[in-house]
């Protein structure tokens, strides 16, 4: 295995289990558009992108529409989003070990900086990252590319050969591959090896701790 100096998480299903506040918070959002949404299955897609694809994408809204789901969704999760979010067992562990072998920690997701960091120090792994790399509640559409770009700016554009993207998601994946980077899986929360493997993940991790084995 190769030896990897920065390591670039996904956050949603890969470090925190908070699928029961994104499908909560989407159902609250759907329901007061409309549609009466029950089927936890198909929300699992939303997990990853960014939530104002994924409303365009699965239910066919317009922009602006999907701009109203997105504000109204974020209107019940910034008061339940902690709450309904547990971390993944082995992870603190596993960030923890990282960084005393001294390796760099960032955080590359779609998800608003606030609520990264809020559910981050809720979880008590916060301290664990050097960087964030997260949305803001006035910008939505930022490409898992444009997220990473950002940590690897941030860390003065490292040799691609240093840096590892991990994530859950096809998304995580692409981004990795758009940026030239190693990827590595994460199946051991909400992520499909079918999924994972068909993007072309570098690596697939059973346990938070495979990374340390790297």
């Amino acid at each position: 295995m190769k030896e990897y100096e920065y390591y670039i998480f996904d956050f949603d299903g890969t470090l925190v289990d908070s699928s029961e506040g994104i499908y909560n918070s989407i159902i609250f959002a759907l329901k007061e558009f409309g549609i009466e949404e029950n089927d936890r299955e198909k929300l699992r897609y939303f997990i990853g992108p960014p939530l104002f694809h994924s409303f365009k994408h699965i239910y066919g809204v317009n922009d602006e529409d999907s701009n109203w789901l997105v504000a109204k969704y974020r209107e019940r999760y910034k008061v339940k989003g902690c709450a309904e979010s547990v971390v993944y067992d082995g992870v603190p562990e596993m960030l923890k070990a990282l960084k005393e072998k001294g390796k760099r920690i960032a955080i590359a997701s779609s998800k608003p900086k606030q609520f990264v960091d809020e559910i981050s120090k809720h979880l008590g792994i916060f301290d664990y990252y050097d960087y964030v790399s997260a949305e803001s509640f006035d910008k939505t559409h930022s490409s898992k590319e444009d997220l990473i770009n950002n940590v690897l700016e941030h860390f003065g554009n490292p040799p691609k050969e240093q840096c590892l993207m991990i994530g859950d998601r096809f998304y995580d994946i692409d981004g990795a591959k758009a940026t030239n980077l190693d990827s590595a899986g994460a199946i051991f929360g909400l992520g499909e090896v079918e999924e994972l493997t068909n993007a072309g993940a570098t690596y697939l991790l059973n346990k938070p701790g495979d990374l340390l084995e790297f």
